[in-house]
């Protein structure tokens, strides 16, 4: 009678395990790896597999021109973040505090999107018009956008100028 209750108890605890398991890879399925799709490099990658091929060398060339800076940028904005996460939470609050942390980290976020817009335009300079034309028209994998557009399909025709 005893090893059956142990048997049961295994059984139950083993059952648990596997339920466990299972949600934690189907949450890992739907949100990726906690900070996997922060990082600019991880979108630039994803933009460059819809590029052709030499447009995306072009891109990813331009990229590992930039990754000292845009990697010390990205530090910078999780720094300012966390002063900022330290403001909010800080007792007693100081509403002053939380205002210089937020001022910081627009500046330190806004110092990331310049360095990624400025190598995007000078490898664009340098694609072919389909690259141009694809990344004009790339918008990020992610849940779907308000209006229920999840993706674009091809840019608008150019009249060329006339």
């Amino acid at each position: 009678m005893p090893s059956q209750r142990l048997l049961l108890v295994a059984s139950l605890a083993l059952n648990l395990f596997f339920a466990g398991a299972a949600v934690a890879v189907a949450f890992h399925r739907m949100h990726g790896p906690p900070l996997a799709g922060r990082s600019q490099t991880v979108h630039i990658d994803r933009l460059a597999a819809t590029l052709p091929a030499a447009d995306a060398a072009v891109l990813r060339a331009r990229f590992g021109d930039i990754a000292g800076s845009l990697a010390a940028a990205e530090q910078a904005s999780r720094l300012a973040q966390d002063k900022a996460r330290s403001a909010i939470s800080a007792t007693p609050f100081d509403e002053s505090r939380g205002d210089q942390a937020f001022v910081e980290l627009r500046a330190a976020r806004r110092a990331v999107w310049l360095i990624v817009h400025k190598a995007i335009l000078d490898a664009a300079k340098d694609m072919s018009q389909e690259g141009r034309d694809q990344l004009a028209a790339w918008v990020p994998p992610g849940p779907a956008r308000a209006g229920g557009a999840t993706e674009r399909t091809k840019p608008p025709a150019s009249d060329g100028g006339q």
